[in-house]
């Protein structure tokens, strides 16, 4: 079978007419995090060092740091602005690869790419041409003989990937992806049996996605591994799809960032195979994740131990059975936009207060809402009801999540656009998620490169750039007793109300 390698020609028209700043192009920019420095002294077990080894050491070049968040954000404004007129080129452009409606779409189960899975296994999609199995390729090939061993050692993986009833897609890592994973060659230092399994289940995605449907349906993929901390039943982890337009030779598809697809659209009896550089690991929590970054979310980790919120949600997530949750976390340069007064108050024994009801309104839990697909609850609508509506331009829906800070909702609109090559989500109206879908085993970080702002009296939420709907120049930053004002009615301790002199008036 030839090999199709994936290039970025198709997509070289629409790049020149405009650019996209969040979702595709913003899987490219760079966290530069250092990685001897990032994990703690608790940091033990399989999961672990993988993750670092494979994932957090591959994603160097990939993530923004604090000024390019600050751009990626006023180029959404910019993007916003000028869609409406480069619509119709660049959907034409775009469209014409993508004529299989069905295909594009996701077929019967991925209906504007919200999967609903609902517990039957991808028959959406045709079955592929060959006469062969995706357990048969993998063994057939020479470049996939070490994931081929491993699935043999594991008889209902094995079962998965032989059986015709249904579809599935395999992200096979190359034999020279296994030359990164630590202690390589050493026995004495193998993984456990169930983490292996783990890893196994989260390269098979759930139903059949070609690489065109990748590109214009899929930002993130449903896998065949389920671990209850998204809920259940068939909460499924998810891998994230992103592309690098201007990649060069590291372009085409990434997945969770670091790996590369190098091949894709092998076609088989029951689905389609992709070869991957870089072996895919199940993600950690969200916590270990943005500890993982700190130059760019070291004031919001900062934020999480001052306050001692890190540790509380720790514990109420255990006590209260939380099932996966949507993290909004600011980037340094969100923090930075602040000013100097406003940072030094909340960072400040006396501003303490405020910046944990700051901090709680970024938290959702028991919500995970990814660009293309929404765990609701404990609910048993487990991929959310598509509510949806198409629009003449592109897909649009709306969600409220109710925040811990008193349920105050963090409104999210997403848009696609271009044949669903182009996600956005805005939030509050105004603000921008600059990197989406930060997939994790309890939920998804979606970045924002504004700190956010909860409603204020009969005023909608806001962010920091945007006060009562107007985006403030630099130099205009909220002042201390605006923002006191602001966060005065969400403050725990009610006592604290009582000593604020003129802004002991505020509404309860």
């Amino acid at each position: 079978m030839k090999m199709k390698h994936i290039t970025c020609a198709l997509l070289a028209a629409a790049a020149t007419a405009f650019i996209i700043p969040d979702g595709a192009m913003s899987d490219q920019i760079s966290l530069s995090a250092n990685v001897n420095n990032v994990w703690q002294d608790d940091m033990v077990g399989d999961e672990d060092l993988w993750w670092s080894k494979l994932a957090l050491s591959n994603m160097d070049d990939l993530l923004a740091g604090e000024a390019a968040a600050g751009r990626g954000h006023s180029m959404d404004h910019t993007l916003d602005r000028t869609l409406d007129s480069i619509n119709t080129l660049a959907g034409s452009v775009v469209s014409s690869y993508a004529e299989d409606d069905d295909d594009r779409r996701g077929g019967g189960d991925d209906h504007h790419g919200h999967d609903h899975d609902h517990g039957h296994h991808g028959h959406h999609g045709h079955h592929g041409n060959s006469s062969r199995t995706i357990y048969e390729l993998i063994h057939e090939s020479k470049h996939t003989r070490r994931f081929a061993e491993l699935v043999d050692e594991y008889d209902d993986i094995k079962e998965l990937l032989q059986e015709t009833k249904h579809n599935h897609t395999l992200f096979v890592p190359t034999d020279e992806a296994f030359e990164h994973i630590p202690h390589h060659g050493d026995d004495d230092k193998k993984p456990s049996k169930e983490f292996v399994r783990k890893v196994l289940e989260y390269h098979i995605v759930h139903g059949c996605y070609s690489a065109k449907r990748m590109l214009f349906a899929s930002h993130t993929l449903p896998t065949e591994l389920e671990l209850g901390s998204l809920g259940e039943p068939d909460r499924r982890q998810r891998l994230r799809v992103g592309v690098n337009l201007l990649g060069g030779g590291v372009g085409g598809l990434r997945l969770n960032f670091y790996s590369r697809v190098v091949a894709a659209d092998f076609e088989a009896s029951n689905g389609v195979i992709h070869a991957v550089d870089k072996i895919l690991v199940p993600p950690p929590h969200m916590a270990r994740i943005i500890k993982a970054f700190p130059n760019t979310f070291s004031t919001f980790s900062l934020a999480m131990e001052t306050t001692g919120l890190g540790e509380e949600l720790a514990e109420r997530k255990e006590k209260e059975n939380w099932r996966g949750g949507t993290l909004f976390a600011p980037t340094n340069f969100a923090f930075a936009k602040l000013g100097p007064r406003l940072n030094a108050f909340l960072f400040s024994e006396h501003g303490k207060k405020y910046l944990r009801a700051l901090i709680k309104y970024h938290v959702v839990a028991n919500e995970t809402l990814y660009s293309d697909a929404y765990y609701h609850g404990h609910e048993n609508d487990h991929e959310g009801q598509d509510d949806g509506e198409e629009k003449a331009d592109g897909y649009y829906r709306h969600v409220d999540l109710p925040s811990l800070l008193d349920d105050k909702p963090i409104r999210v609109d997403i848009i696609r656009r271009f044949a669903g090559f182009h996600i956005s989500m805005r939030v509050n109206g105004f603000g921008y998620v600059s990197v989406q879908d930060g997939v994790a085993e309890d939920g998804v970080i979606q970045v924002v490169s504004s700190v956010l702002f909860p409603p204020h009296g009969d005023h909608h939420s806001v962010n920091v750039d945007d006060d009562q709907g107007e985006e403030i120049g630099e130099g205009d930053a909220m002042s201390v007793d605006g923002l006191k004002e602001r966060l005065a009615p969400y403050l725990d301790e009610p006592l604290e109300r009582e000593q604020m002199g003129d802004l002991q008036f505020l509404p309860e």
